[in-house]
Formats: structure tokens, sequence, C-alpha cells
């Protein structure tokens, strides 16, 4: 069942366009996360929540039950978190009592504790409490894991497991794809000459390529680069300058520090090629370097992060039908 539909919407502010070209669809059952700047995000949840009218284009609505958070939404620091949420309780009209709910998300120990004195990972939590009071059709959340730690991030996603068990449709936004790929099923990037593009989460291979012996999978036996065109240059990468690849909208991406270059091969020729030289197929849509991985995470049975050397803030999705696979190739 479809609830809010986006058709070509375009916003203009002060003669300037801030979104355009956004075709969204969002289903009862949908899961999004839409990789985009704060400003974009703040307009975006705008236009759904109906606040502002589009410029162009046409949004229609099957429900009103929408409720938003911004990044810069505050709490009431001065109260308790009991008294906090059952001040909002009563706004909601949330008819079942609240201890229901305390322990699945997380919030025993601080129930009566000032809010001013909570970690970020607990207000996080109390926030999302708050918004489920309402029994929304449809969530709009702006950068939820930004700051929290990475016990914080296991308990936020146990309690938004929680949350959709009751139906409720969610669209995340962040500037980081990784942390959007541990919130959503479905995940767009939005481009500010095209609109949105869907991300690549497609096509995973059942286990890693080929039935190659031993040697043939990691003894390389020529020299190998990954080539990017970029303009009139072509940019030549060895493997070992590789972080990781990733698939967005059909076309790889080599990731080199802080920067992309787009590559003709597929990832599964890319796969196939770098294999031998210690690259493993961790997601569908992702080939990370193993001598960058530092760290793998669990936030929940289903759910796996790689973390890089150096890098704390990129976490890249490890599939849990490829944790075995690693798990073989790493002897771990």
């Amino acid at each position: 069942m479809r609830l809010i539909t986006l058709e070509k919407v375009m916003k203009q502010e002060e003669n300037r366009i801030v979104l355009k070209n956004i075709d969204l669809v969002i289903e009862k059952t949908s899961h999004i996360g839409i990789k985009m700047a704060s400003e974009e995000s703040a307009v975006l949840f705008d236009l759904i929540s109906g606040e502002i009218p589009p410029s162009s284009g046409n949004i229609e609505r099957e429900t009103k039950s929408i409720v938003s958070e911004y990044k810069d939404d505050g709490l009431y620091d001065n109260l308790t978190v009991q008294s906090y949420l059952n001040f909002f309780k009563k706004i909601a009209g949330f008819p079942h009592p609240l201890q229901n709910h305390i322990a699945t998300f997380s919030l025993l120990d601080v129930w009566r504790t000032k809010i001013k004195k909570l970690t970020d990972d607990q207000k996080k939590r109390v926030s999302l409490l708050r918004m489920s009071l309402f029994s929304p059709e449809v969530l709009l959340i702006e950068n939820p894991l930004n700051n929290l730690t990475g016990e914080g991030i296991e308990l936020y996603l146990k309690a938004l497991e929680h949350l959709r068990s009751t139906n409720t449709a969610t669209l995340f936004t962040s500037n980081s794809i990784e942390d959007l790929l541990l919130l959503s099923n479905d995940i767009y990037r939005y481009n500010r000459l095209s609109g949105l593009e869907k991300t690549d989460l497609t096509n995973e291979p059942d286990s890693i390529s080929g039935e190659k012996n031993d040697s043939e999978k990691f003894i390389p036996n020529n020299v190998f680069k990954v080539t990017c065109k970029l303009a009139n240059k072509t940019i030549f990468f060895s493997p070992d300058e590789i972080d990781f690849i990733e698939s967005v909208n059909s076309v790889s991406n080599i990731r080199i520090d802080d920067e992309y270059f787009p590559t003709d091969l597929t990832m599964n020729e890319l796969e196939e090629r770098l294999l031998k030289f210690g690259f493993f197929r961790c997601h569908r849509s992702y080939l990370v370097n193993l001598q960058r991985v530092s760290e793998l995470i669990s936030y929940s049975k289903n759910s796996y992060t790689l973390i890089l050397r150096g890098k704390s803030n990129v976490k890249l999705p490890l599939s849990r039908n490829r944790l075995e696979d690693m798990k073989k190739l790493i002897e771990f």
C-alpha cells in the first residue's frame, strides 16, 4: 500500500534550487535511506509532511500520520526521562503503559534521570520512544547514528526493530551510506544534477568467485592496475592503494582515502581480478581490501560491520551469509 508518492518534485528557496527531480514512493513496508546533506534533508522532510509546498511536481499522501526528527531537535533537558515521556504520552493519547516499552528501548537504568545527564546514545533512544508514542505510519529521521558509540548503535537498532514490528514505514537521511545500510533496505543518493539515484543492492554472489584452489586464489601471476577515466585522463591504481570499492547506480567506485573514482569494470569483474590481492566481497555492493580491515562489529545476530584501520568513521556492511566465507578466508 502506497502511503506517500513524490513525482518530479522540485523545491526552490530564495531563487536557489534546494531539491529537484525527486521521485520517491513510500509504502507501508518501506525502510528507505537517502544520502544527502542536512539542508536537503530538512526540506525533504517538510515537503513529505506537508509543512511546505513543492515549487513544482506532485506529492500524494494517503496518510497524515507522519512524525519527523531533525538533526538539531532537542529534548527538555530539565525533565526526567519518565516525566518527559509521560508528557508526550498524554499529547499523543498513547493508551498503553510506558513500562511495557522501557526495557525494549533500554532505558530502565535512566528512567528517573534528568535528560541533561544522559549520553547521546540514551538521548537518541528517548527520542525514538517519544516518536513511537504517536504510532506513526511514516517516521522521518535525520542522521540518527551520528556520534553514537558501537553499543549505542546496537541498542538503537534493537529499538528500531521493535518499532518496525508495528508496521511503521521509515525514511532515514544521513551523509554516511554505511550508516544507512544498517538502518534501511532501499538506499538512495541525492545528486544535485540528476535527483535520487538508487544504490545497487542486488546480484550478490552466493560464494567467493569460482571454485579455485588456494594457489590460484592467492598467488598473483601478473601486474594488475585498476583504471579510472576522468575527463581526458586515465588514472591507474594499484590494489594496495584501494580501501574498498562501492557499487552505486551500476557504477563501481574506487574509494581511496576520502575520494571516489569511477571505473568501467563491474563489481563481478573487479572481484574476480582482485581476489588474489586480498579483496573480499563483504556485501553485494562492496568489495573491501582485507588488509585495511581492523575490526568486525556485530550489532545484532543479523547485522555485521567492518571498520577500516585509521578510519573509524568508515563502516562497511558484512552480509550475514558472507561471514562464514570471511572466517574461512582469514581463519578467525
